[in-house]
């Protein structure tokens, strides 16, 4: 696999909320966005990755939606027990979005609104679905597309990483083809570029050059949140011939 990383500040942020998780050895990929400001938002998704990280290490022989799972839940545990043990920490929270790579499949886990895309032959999906009272409004039809992107509470979240003891969780599996480009990324980039504008400006070049032209134009656009993006390219993936062993 192939794939490029970045993450910047934005243009009206004092900091950046956002952190992000590569680790090639398990084929595991992730991004967090930090949620509560003042209530250290970076030191909730900082740890978030760390305990998924961790949790993965330590058991990263089993079923990969089992694994991490068990690392949602322990990313949630450490989240909130940090919260209520410090003062300047509470209410604090994260999304995350996360997922493992293993051959010719994607195992995914996903909380807030932070997004994962896979994109095949012109076409863009998104296989995570945003936990925002917005968009549960929109699922409804008591809200367009159009009017959520101007809705004041656009940003709310319906669950996020530790802001509770118990969390609940989106998970699934993708079959990847090769060529497949996958993209974890948070509400940063989305709230700039529609699905097609990041499919069109996704489909030349190297990862990186692809990365680079995402945060520029969601940056031209205003630049209004903290902007992280995982971009990988699926290679060619050497299948058996049908009827062997």
């Amino acid at each position: 696999m192939e794939w490029a990383v970045l993450s910047h500040r934005g243009l009206t942020r004092a900091k950046n909320e956002d952190n992000l998780l590569v680790c090639s050895d398990l084929g595991l990929f992730a991004v967090a966005d930090g949620l509560g400001g003042h209530h250290a938002g970076e030191v909730a998704s900082r740890l978030a990755l760390a305990s998924l990280e961790r949790a993965v290490r330590d058991n990263d022989h089993g079923d990969p939606l089992h694994v991490l799972t068990a690392a949602f839940e322990q990313a949630n545990q450490d989240v909130y027990r940090a919260a209520q043990a410090n003062p300047k920490y509470e209410k604090m929270g994260t999304t995350l979005t996360a997922c493992i790579i293993q051959s010719d499949r994607l195992y995914w886990l996903h909380v807030g609104d932070s997004r994962g895309y896979v994109m095949r032959e012109n076409k863009i999906k998104q296989f995570t679905e945003d936990h925002s009272y917005v968009s549960d409004f929109v699922r409804k039809g008591e809200l367009t597309p159009k009017e959520a992107e101007a809705h004041p509470y656009r940003h709310v979240l319906t669950r996020a990483i530790g802001t509770g003891p118990l969390i609940h969780v989106d998970k699934g599996t993708v079959a990847l083809e090769p060529e497949d480009t996958v993209l974890l990324c948070t509400d940063g980039l989305t709230v700039h570029l529609s699905d097609a504008e990041i499919l069109s400006t996704a489909q030349q070049g190297k990862p990186a050059e692809q990365a680079e032209r995402l945060v520029k134009m969601a940056l031209q656009r205003g630049g209004t949140d903290n902007i992280t993006l995982i971009l990988i390219k699926i290679p060619g993936i050497n299948r058996p011939a049908f009827g062997s062993a």
